[in-house]
C-alpha cells in the first residue's frame, strides 16, 4: 500500500454521517527508521492503516525525521486538495501528528481546527524577507 493510499484509507474510516463522530482527537503516524514500515492509528490504538516506504529505510538517522515529516505534510496536503483530510467525522479540533515508537509527539503534521491556525515551514517561508521589506519601508518613510 502507497502513501496515498494509506490516507485514503483514514479518510474512508473517518468519512461518516455527521451524527456518528467518533471522540477522536489525533490520528497518529508512527514510521519504523529501520523498515520504513508506517502506521497510522487513533487514539485508541486502533490501526486504521499500513504501509512501507523503502525508501524511508535507506535514510540516515540525521535524514529520517525531516524526511519523513516532508514527505508526510506533502501526501497529506494532496489528500486534502478537495477538503477530505478538513471534512473528516473528527471532533474538532483534531491533529494528524507524527510520533516516535512510544507514541510521542514529534511534530504536528497537519490541524483541522475552526479557530486555530498551525503556523508551518511553508507558511512562515517568506516571512523574513516580508518583515525586513516591511521594516525597511517604515524606517524609510521617517527619514
Amino acid at each position: 500500500m502507497s502513501l496515498q493510499k494509506a490516507l485514503q484509507a483514514v479518510i474512508r474510516a473517518y468519512t461518516r454521517p455527521d451524527d456518528a463522530i467518533p471522540v477522536l482527537t489525533d490520528i497518529h503516524f508512527c514510521p519504523d527508521r529501520e523498515t520504513g514500515h508506517l502506521v497510522i492509528f487513533d487514539d485508541e490504538d486502533h490501526v486504521v492503516a499500513e504501509t512501507t516506504v523503502e525508501a524511508w529505510s535507506t535514510l540516515s538517522d540525521d535524514a529520517f525525521l525531516p524526511t519523513v515529516q516532508a514527505d508526510l505534510e506533502r501526501a497529506i496536503a494532496a489528500a486534502n486538495a478537495d477538503g477530505a483530510i478538513d471534512s473528516l467525522a473528527i471532533l474538532r479540533p483534531y491533529s494528524l501528528v507524527l510520533v516516535d515508537e512510544d507514541h510521542e509527539t514529534i511534530a504536528d503534521l497537519y490541524l483541522v481546527s475552526d479557530d486555530t491556525l498551525l503556523l508551518t515551514g511553508q507558511l512562515l517561508a517568506d516571512l523574513d524577507t516580508d518583515l525586513d521589506a516591511f521594516l525597511d519601508h517604515l524606517l524609510g518613510d521617517d527619514e
